[in-house]
């Protein structure tokens, strides 16, 4: 079966803002650890010579915080609009309505349950399944882009080669923007294997059985927690990694449903 997934071309347009928001936090960072290591091995009369240079580095390492801070909050409110239309199409699949101009085909593999509650649940817990393993594959890269792109500003903080306010506004708010963004990213990850352990719970009591009425609450709750955490965080997945391993963790999933629903 061929894939099509309608809402695809949205996240592509948020990954390109995200990439180029990188660059600029790298320009930056190698702007600002070059200047620091210049004023802090270089003699007074080589400084006095690039003094110029200095100043234009300068002003080009403030247009690229900016444009990091202002691209990073756009790409966060489109991801938001993306999702929406992600929702729309969870409903489509799972209760067969058309609430979607465009429906996905083959992005959820749950077709043999019947549409309803059930099958919302399964839906959902596929994909909270692959935001689990998706997201402890992030947190390792997230973790290593803080330490490492922190650095120059923090030696740029911390020393006496710049100490205007503005410089320091500006140079401070980059590494507690990437702090925040991973202690995000660490909530989210540990909030969605909550919320598997969830989903596995209940799949495993509910079996092949019909549901009752009494099973829409146990399914309903952990739906509404995903998709609240989700929300949340607004953190989208990158899909560098999650296009190298979705092969293997839809096998993962494959293998887990067959588990809990023989």
């Amino acid at each position: 079966m061929n894939r099509l997934v309608p809402f695809d071309a949205n996240y592509d347009q948020i990954k390109k803002l995200e990439t180029t928001a990188f660059v600029f936090l790298l320009i930056t960072a190698m702007i600002i650890l070059t200047n620091w290591l210049l004023l802090k091995f270089s003699n007074e009369k080589t400084i006095s010579e690039y003094a110029d240079l200095l100043e234009v580095a300068k002003t080009v390492s403030y247009v690229s915080m900016v444009g990091y801070l202002i691209i990073n909050v756009i790409s966060k409110i489109l991801f938001h609009t993306a999702e929406k239309k992600k929702r729309n199409d969870l409903i489509d699949n799972s209760f067969g309505t058309k609430y979607s101009d465009e429906n996905t085909v083959g992005y959820y593999n749950n077709d043999e349950v019947e549409s309803g509650i059930k099958k919302l649940a399964l839906n959902s817990y596929e994909s909270s399944f692959h935001t689990e393993n998706t997201l402890k594959l992030m947190l390792y890269k997230g973790l290593i882009y803080l330490i490492i792109l922190s650095i120059p500003f923090f030696l740029s903080i911390f020393t006496k080669n710049g100490g205007d306010i503005v410089r320091l506004l500006f140079e401070i708010s980059i590494p507690a923007t990437l702090f925040f963004e991973f202690i995000i990213m660490l909530i989210y990850y540990l909030n969605v294997c909550e919320i598997n352990e969830r989903f596995k719970i209940e799949f495993t009591n509910i079996g092949k059985a019909n549901l009752s009425e009494r099973d829409y609450p146990k399914l309903l709750i952990p739906i509404m927690e995903y998709y609240s955490m989700k929300a949340w965080a607004n953190t989208n997945l990158d899909s560098t990694i999650f296009n190298k391993n979705n092969e293997r963790i839809s096998q993962k999933w494959k293998e887990r449903k067959t588990k809990l629903i023989p």
